[in-house]
């Protein structure tokens, strides 16, 4: 699946790097490797927004087109096939993500036509705080 035409290898590149500046890379993508029910959003409904991944900054502006929702296109256990796929590649090691987690999502989300936006799906689905880096400088050194 994630190698079929007009598929995710078509952006996010056969290795998983994405192309630079346009789409983002899976490797090592918190993305990815966060929370399944957001990242099941995304590929049931897409994302539409300008997005930061792997601290690099992907705008709309610059020509960065929105990730198309495959939801009517897969079935759940080919979303859950293909998601397993990207979160157990490129040295991302996370669980499995299950069909019937991929059904539950899309019952809930049945009566959504539009695409999720980055600031929405960040609301529902934030991301774990990042600790604080405090200097360690004396004042005025």
């Amino acid at each position: 699946i994630y190698e079929r035409d007009g598929s995710c290898t078509t952006c996010h590149q056969p290795d998983g790097k994405g192309l630079e500046n346009i789409y983002p890379g899976l490797v090592e993508n918190e993305w990815v490797q966060g929370d399944e029910e957001r990242l099941i959003k995304i590929v049931l409904k897409g994302l539409w927004g300008d997005i930061e991944v792997a601290g690099v900054k992907y705008a709309m502006n610059r020509g960065v087109p929105p990730m198309p929702g495959l939801g009517a296109t897969l079935t759940d256990k080919e979303v859950a096939g293909v998601l397993t796929y990207v979160r157990q590649s490129f040295t991302n090691k996370q669980p499995p993500v299950r069909p019937e987690i991929v059904a539950r999502v899309r019952e809930a989300t049945k009566g959504r036509v539009d695409f999720y936006t980055v600031e929405e799906i960040t609301r529902e689905h934030p991301f774990p705080a990042r600790p604080e880096v405090r200097s360690t400088a004396l004042p005025g050194r």
